[in-house]
Formats: C-alpha cells, structure tokens, sequence
C-alpha cells in the first residue's frame, strides 16, 4: 500500500476516534442539561405548590380574621386552584394547614393571651376585711400530687384574716371540658381555712405583673389601641376627675342593647340597687367585659333582699395609669361612708390609696384584674369567686386580634 494512502487512513481514523470521543462527551453534557432541566421543572412545580397552599393558608386566614373565628365553610377565595386550608384546634389557637400535590404548608394563630395562671389578678395592694373564698380556683397544670391551682396572684402584699380555696372537685368547673380526673388541688396549692401568714402556693407572689399587657396582647403604654377596637364601646365620665352617673345602669343598658365590651373612662360605681338589673344582663352573654380606666371603681354588692341567684358573668378590670387615688375623691360615691369612716376598720395603709371599693356580696363567674399598682383594692365584706376561663377566653377571642404565632412556619 502507497504511504500517502496509508497516512489517509491513518488521519480518517483519528478523526473517527476524535469525532466519537466528542460524540460522547456532547452526549453527557445533554444528559446533565437533561437532568438539571427537569430538576429545575420540578423545583419550579414544587414552589408552584408551595406558593398554592401558602395563598389557601393566606386566604382562610383572611376568613378567620374576618369572622373572628373558624369559618363554618372554607373557601379557596374563587381562586380556582382548588386548595383548601383545614383548621386544627390547638392550646394556643388554631393550626391552618394546606396541601398542594406534595407540598404541605403550616402556620399556627395565635388566639389565647399571655395571661399567668390565677382566678384574681392585681398589681394592686388587696385587703380583704372578712374572709377571701374562692370556691372556683384557676385549676392551673396538673401534676402527679393533684392540679396546681392558683387563686389568687398579687404583685405587692394582700391580707385576708382567712383564706378559703375550695378546690376544683366541688362546685362549678372552671371551664366546661374541665375534667378533674378524680384529683382535686394539690395540698401544696389547696389553703383551705389557713389564716394570712400561713399560705400555699394557690397565692402567688409574682412581682412582674403587667396585667393589661398580658390580658389583650399590647403594652399598656398603647392602651388606646384596645380602646379604640370597634368591639370596643366607650362610655365617657364627666367632671374633674370624670365620673360616670348611674354608672350600673349605663352598664346594664348598653349590656342589653348587645355592646358586651366596655371601656369606661373615669371612676364608676355599682350600687346595689342596680346589682340584679345588671348580673342578670350578664347571664345571657357569653361574658362581658368591664374595663374603667383612670378612676374609683366600687361594687356595692347585692341587694338587702330579692337578689338575683346569677352570679356577673365576665371580666371586671380595672386598669389605672396616671389616676391618682385619694380619700376625698371618694366624696359624693355610697363607698366613703364605709371606706372612709372614722374610726375606720380598714388598715389606713391600704385605705389611703384604695381606688377599688367592694362593700357585700358580689358574686363573680369569670375573671377579676387590677392593673393599678401603687393603689389598693378593697374588700369589705367576703369574697366569693368562681373562676371560669371559657367566659375569659370568649372575651379575649373577641376582642385580642388574631396573630400569628412566632415560629410557627413549617413548610415541606
């Protein structure tokens, strides 16, 4: 064979070879363009998903928002998509959840309060002059030795000649599902019959109260923002300091005419002869709010005779931020002749500062909260308390505007 067509030969099969050699290396470059294309489709369609049962979360938030509560009927918002969210009861408040193909999204709202264990909370100095019974304590956690009941937690000091838990077996429960699983409060949280320097752990001492803060959600140096809610109804005092006239029946008026949440502004009291008119308002209400804000406040409890079996069903708080209490603001109110006659059976320690007066009987199913430090609240005659959280809850679901929990982000 001639040399020259043996070298053709020759650089024909190079070029096969090199020609091949690319062939192949091409080939596995589009294998991997191949690979990354269809991962990049499938990572597209996974965010699609992601973003559809994200909106279905969005959208049936907007629904509870709008409501104020789990809608009776989950819509997907007329999007189209077909991706409806599902609510999930949870401690705290509701879990939404949407499932789009694989992809699951998750977000909890955040309905309950910040707000400590305790059937009666005060930042306030609390003097009882008879006995403090509680015949329905906060039942709190339970333990191994029983529930860890809390009746009552102050800031400052309290005193009461005779302190009465009843516990949680007897009585009202404190809440409707309330099951006491055959337990009652634990000795340790049980002062049943115990005088003031001999007390359980159901009274606790607890000196970083922010009772308005814990209650609605929002510092209570943005108080207006509660008031300000269109839940809210405002009855405004008149004078220096303001004073609401009539200020039971006001109540009970604006009660019956379906206004459940009330901020007063100025100082109020209940006399007796309003007392029935008013808890028997209640009675019919999932629970009320009563709110006054920088003034007196004093309940002259029930009636001398014919009153009413109800209990006042809801929360009483009294929240002062720049009032300053004082005796003679009380002149003109029922109270100042038994909260400040002379001599007086209430310590003057306490007297002096009392902006809470409560003279007889008033029976309470619900929550009681003073966010008045530096004051006093007073109790003449005894106390009979029953807690009960689903009237506290029903207010605060009302009223405290849903949120979402930090950290409840899940997605997968």
């Amino acid at each position: 064979m001639k040399p020259s067509c043996q070298n053709g030969i020759a650089t024909l099969m190079i070029t096969s070879i090199l020609l091949m050699v690319a062939l192949v290396i091409t080939l596995g470059s589009y294998k991997s363009l191949f690979y990354q294309i269809k991962r990049s489709q499938n990572e597209v369609k996974t965010r699609q998903n992601h973003w559809l049962a994200e909106g279905a979360i969005e959208c049936a938030y907007a629904q509870f928002r709008t409501q104020n509560m789990v809608p009776q009927l989950v819509t997907d918002c007329d999007s189209g998509q077909g991706v409806f969210a599902q609510f999930i009861p949870r401690s705290y408040g509701q879990r939404i959840v949407a499932i789009a193909n694989h992809s699951t999204v998750q977000k909890d709202i955040l309905l309950s309060s910040k707000a400590k264990s305790g059937a009666m909370q005060s930042s306030a100095d609390l003097f009882f002059y008879s006995s403090a019974s509680f015949s329905t304590p906060d039942p709190g956690k339970l333990s191994q030795y029983g529930w860890e009941c809390v009746a009552l937690r102050y800031r400052n000091r309290f005193y009461a000649p005779v302190i009465d838990n009843k516990g949680v077996i007897h009585g009202k429960k404190p809440y409707d599902s309330f099951n006491s699983k055959g337990k009652d409060c634990s000795p340790a949280h049980k002062s049943l019959g115990a005088s003031w320097g001999h007390l359980g752990r159901d009274f606790v001492r607890d000196e970083n109260l922010s009772l308005f803060e814990q209650f609605f959600g929002i510092p209570a140096t943005e108080h207006n923002k509660v008031k300000d809610k269109d839940q809210i109804s405002v009855i405004n005092g008149h004078g220096y300091p303001k004073v609401v006239s009539n200020c039971g029946q006001v109540i009970t008026n604006q009660i019956r005419s379906g206004k459940h949440y009330l901020w007063i502004e100025g100082s109020c009291e209940i006399k007796r002869s309003e007392y029935n008119q008013l808890v028997n308002a209640t009675a019919t209400t999932d629970g009320v709010l009563i709110l006054v804000h920088e003034g007196l406040l004093s309940l002259m409890g029930k009636p001398s005779g014919g009153a009413t079996t109800q209990p006042f069903k809801g929360v009483m708080f009294h929240f002062n931020t720049e009032f300053i209490a004082s005796p003679g603001l009380w002149k003109g109110f029922e109270a100042n002749r038994f909260l400040n006659h002379v001599p007086s059976v209430i310590e003057e320690s306490y007297r002096i500062n009392a902006s809470y007066y409560q003279h007889g009987a008033f029976t309470f199913a619900g929550g009681q909260y003073f966010d008045t430090p530096g004051q006093a609240a007073v109790f003449y005659d005894s106390l009979d308390f029953r807690f009960n959280s689903d009237v506290i809850d029903s207010i605060q679901t009302n009223i405290n505007t849903p949120r979402w929990r930090q950290g409840s982000w899940y997605a997968k």
